[in-house]
């Protein structure tokens, strides 16, 4: 893949080395020593975050970057969510990693076990250098907007142009849509933009569409033909309608949270639902670029009995996004998995941890829940919820080395400077 940041830099280098060599017509040659890129060339479309300082290394010293990383990582948000790196309203990808899914549910780690955030990790790592795509003006708006697809694709090839290499791509829900649209676009040269992708990461994202907002639709509908319910309903769907209106054109929420309550019927949430025509006309996953695809594993229901144990009688996704749909397509895929149990041995076992918490605080493990508040980061929110996928050890874990591994490999290829025409 020729990328345009080497053209310049690299006809000088190699016409000295020819020059020196005496060798006319040898192949060109990828420059031993450049200058670091410079990280807000991009700034029109991808921000650079700030290092918090909240965010610490795992001996609690402060996270100092020596140099700039060979890698760009690029960050994608999902629906109505923000896009930038804060620690309170910001990024899911800001959230600190402070929850871990251990087979009964999930548990809050010890205060002293909190470090960093997603972004925080990245920023600890010498080989990537991490960016991230706000959309949040139009983050009710479906991927095909220019604002979200057309922009985070010049964004990668602006980025991929500075560094000189492919990027790691990274989204969260929709921002993983997102990425497929953008992917599928093609550069001023008229290449793929996915020939500058070296690998792709998903958390959560609804490759298939999400079953329960189809479900949750047609159920208003048919509440509104029951009587007694169709006025009560009738204004509620009227007020989220509005809403959602309200959120497509200016970006602003009814009640200043996000998600359902104040986009229901925006153009994102329509499009996700899993019978929507535009689900089905996005871009699928480009060959060639590496997909790894994580999710939430949430199953309620169990019980035990004279030494048996039953299935779980519901298998709940992140509470948003169902497995196969988070799934589809992926090369490689990891689960969190949280069982919530109704009459088992799990379910004993959490109460029992959840009494002494009383006693221990903050200084133990906790046992969260399958309560959902809508709060993202809530303390009793599961780990492997929708929103909290980000902010759980096990899937960052593996989501921090796939990176790692990725750059590794992406800083050892050897960049092709354009040829002159």
């Amino acid at each position: 893949m020729v990328f345009k940041h080497f053209r310049k830099v690299s006809a000088v280098a190699a016409v000295s080395a020819l020059a020196a060599a005496g060798m006319a017509g040898t192949a060109l040659a990828t420059p031993q020593t450049q200058e670091e890129p410079d990280v807000n060339a991009c700034s029109a479309f991808l921000d650079h975050p700030p290092i918090l300082d909240s965010d610490h290394t795992d001996s609690d010293q402060p996270i100092v970057r020596d140099g700039v990383g060979k890698i760009p990582v690029v960050l994608v948000h999902g629906w109505t969510a923000r896009g930038h790196h804060a620690d309170e309203g910001g990024s899911q990808f800001s959230l600190k990693i402070d929850r871990e899914a251990n087979g009964i549910g999930g548990e809050l780690l010890a205060k002293s076990e909190i470090k960093s955030s997603f972004i925080g990790k990245l920023q600890q790592d010498p080989n990537v250098e991490v960016f991230m795509f706000n959309y949040e003006p139009v983050s009710t708006h479906w991927v095909t907007d220019p604002q979200i697809g057309d922009r985070l694709a010049k964004g990668l090839e602006c980025v991929t142009d500075t560094f000189g290499k492919k990027a790691v791509v990274v989204g969260h829900s929709m921002g993983g849509l997102a990425l497929r649209e953008a992917m599928a676009k093609v550069d001023q040269d008229g290449k793929p933009i996915s020939a500058r992708v070296g690998q792709a990461i998903t958390f959560g994202t609804p490759n298939t569409g999400v079953p329960l907002a189809s479900v949750a639709f047609d159920a208003v509908d048919g509440a509104m033909l029951v009587p007694g319910l169709n006025i009560p309903v009738g204004l509620t769907k009227l007020l989220l309608k509005q809403c959602s209106a309200m959120a497509d054109k200016t970006g602003q929420f009814c009640f200043g949270i996000g998600g359902p309550p104040d986009a229901a019927y925006s153009q994102g949430a329509l499009a996700m639902r899993d019978d929507s025509v535009e689900i089905k006309n996005l871009p699928a996953w480009p060959e060639g670029v590496p997909y790894t695809a994580y999710a939430g594993d949430v199953q309620v229901g169990g019980f035990t009995l004279f030494g048996k144990t039953s299935k779980r009688l519901i298998e709940m996704g992140d509470y948003a996004v169902p497995v196969a749909s988070a799934t589809d397509n992926a090369d490689e895929v990891a689960t969190s998995k949280c069982e919530y149990g109704i009459v088992s041995k799990a379910s004993v076992k959490e109460a029992g941890l959840r009494l002494r918490s009383v006693f221990t605080g903050d200084s133990e493990r906790r046992p969260t829940g399958m309560i959902l508040p809508y709060v993202q980061g809530h303390e009793f929110a599961s780990p492997c919820y929708h929103n909290n996928l980000m902010a759980e050890v096990g899937l960052t874990n593996k989501a921090l080395a796939k990176i790692d591994q990725a750059a590794t490999q992406l800083a050892a290829e050897t960049s092709q400077p354009a040829q002159e025409e």
